[in-house]
């Protein structure tokens, strides 16, 4: 039997949904139960939780739906009940216009419960909820969760106006009191979640009638079991942990698939690798007001120079590009010294309020792809480097709807590979194929 699993998606765009799933899981995983949490679509910075210990994110732009079914299905194995979020409205078609919150669900056999933005609404909202039930068809409306609510009145008034509405109302939350319509979805520097906010997610909403919706699906056959939890492979440190979120964790899982021995490499705590690393990753996102610490960790920095010139299997994405440049300025204007295995300099101008998508072709044969290919990426930060950090032939080229063509982008050598673009491991069958075969010959010869 596969596992209980329900979505929560908002009429319209807003953070709620994304904060309401993190607390309903911090509730139900304090009483000893195991909850995975996932978001639909790429995360910007401000949301994207340090991932290796919670929040996975799904991103049909990325790959197809084999892919997008066995990473889930991996991820959730295990566990009592899975809880997904998104973003963007229901019906609301993501930044590249190649999926909905809806199709998801679909494709997962996945319950909805509808997050309404009640505020100002009265017995009109019951034809809303009409509209979205019709333009879902045989999607399972399983579940409502009121917000903004204004009084106990004005929730009589709505309860009364949905009783015709098949789906219950779950949740009921009040304006003023815990999150609201407004609320982001909680970051890395939100972690751990505020108590007041976790005891009003618990008093208004019927976490226990919630997962009862979560077993109201069909149940779907086994996804191929290709992704398990471990490898007796070579040893790949991924960077993570206060200062840099992680990319993917799901990219973390693609590389446990394909034979990795995986472990966390804290890049404000760790001073050194362990003798028997074979591979790298630094991928994901700079924390800007961490950037003086991490610039304070010279062991680490010095190590990473020596390792990474000695062809240590890198890869170095978004955030992990820039802190292998020489030196990086922040938004404020001020300069801290990084790394220094890239001989530029770089500015980072802030984080974007919404990922990017660009359309990513290999240049060259690297790391991760063979000339001719083709994936999906995202940016997450405005980051400009300062003169070509390598070489002037760029392994990657780059285009977003709107611009006039493609960019250059990146800087590699056979054992490094370099990009502002952050790369999801799945988005093509042999990604971390190639990586790791990079990394074991690396443990090989360097017995």
């Amino acid at each position: 039997m596969s596992t209980p699993r329900v979505l929560l998606a908002p009429t319209h765009r807003t953070g709620l949904a994304a904060a309401l799933a993190a607390g309903i899981a911090e509730v139900i995983g304090r009483q000893g139960r195991q909850v995975r949490f996932h978001h639909l679509g790429v995360l910007p910075p401000a949301s994207a939780w340090d991932r290796w210990e919670g929040a996975s994110f799904l991103d049909p732009s990325l790959y197809g739906d084999g892919t997008l079914q066995e990473l889930y299905e991996s991820t959730t194995r295990g566990a009592q009940l899975s809880l997904l979020a998104s973003s963007l409205g229901l019906l609301d078609a993501n930044g590249t216009g190649s999926w909905t919150a809806a199709a998801v669900a679909r494709r997962l056999d996945c319950p909805v419960v509808l997050v309404l933005d009640c505020r100002g609404w009265r017995e009109g909202l019951a034809a809303l909820v009409a509209g979205f039930n019709e333009r879902l068809g045989d999607l399972n409306l399983a579940g409502l969760i009121l917000a903004g609510v204004e009084s106990q009145g004005h929730r009589e008034v709505l309860r009364r106006a949905l009783s015709g509405i098949r789906a219950p109302v779950v949740g009921c939350l009040y304006a003023g009191d815990g999150p609201g319509w407004d609320s982001p979805a909680p970051g890395p520097w939100g972690l751990p979640l505020a108590p007041e906010m976790l005891e009003a997610v618990h008093r208004q909403v019927d976490t226990a009638g919630l997962e009862d919706l979560a077993g109201q699906r069909g149940f779907l056959a086994g996804a191929a079991r290709g992704m398990e939890r471990g490898g007796d492979g070579p040893l790949v440190l991924v960077a993570g942990g206060r200062g840099f979120s992680p990319w993917s964790r799901d990219s973390i899982e693609v590389l446990r698939a394909a034979g990795a021995q995986v472990r966390r490499l804290d890049l404000l705590e760790d001073e050194h690798l362990p003798e028997e690393t074979a591979g790298l990753v630094l991928a994901g996102h700079l924390w800007i007001d961490t950037l003086s610490q991490l610039a304070e960790n010279y062991s680490l920095m010095r190590e990473l120079r020596v390792r990474i010139a000695d062809g240590l299997p890198t890869l170095a994405l978004g955030g992990g590009m820039l802190y292998l440049l020489r030196r990086l300025q922040d938004p404020l204007g001020r300069s801290f010294a990084f790394a220094g295995v890239l001989p530029a300099e770089g500015e980072l101008l802030g984080d974007l309020e919404e990922p990017a998508y660009l359309q990513v072709r290999a240049e060259r044969d690297s790391l991760l792809l063979a000339a001719g290919e083709t994936v999906t990426g995202w940016v997450t930060a405005d980051a400009e480097i300062i003169a070509a950090p390598v070489s002037r032939s760029f392994p990657l080229s780059v285009q977003a709807l709107g611009w006039p063509g493609p960019q250059l982008e990146g800087a590699a050598t056979p054992s490094l590979l370099c990009s502002r673009v952050l790369l999801h491991l799945g988005s093509r069958p042999l990604l971390a194929t190639r990586f790791l075969a990079a990394c074991a010959t690396y443990a090989r010869d360097s017995r």
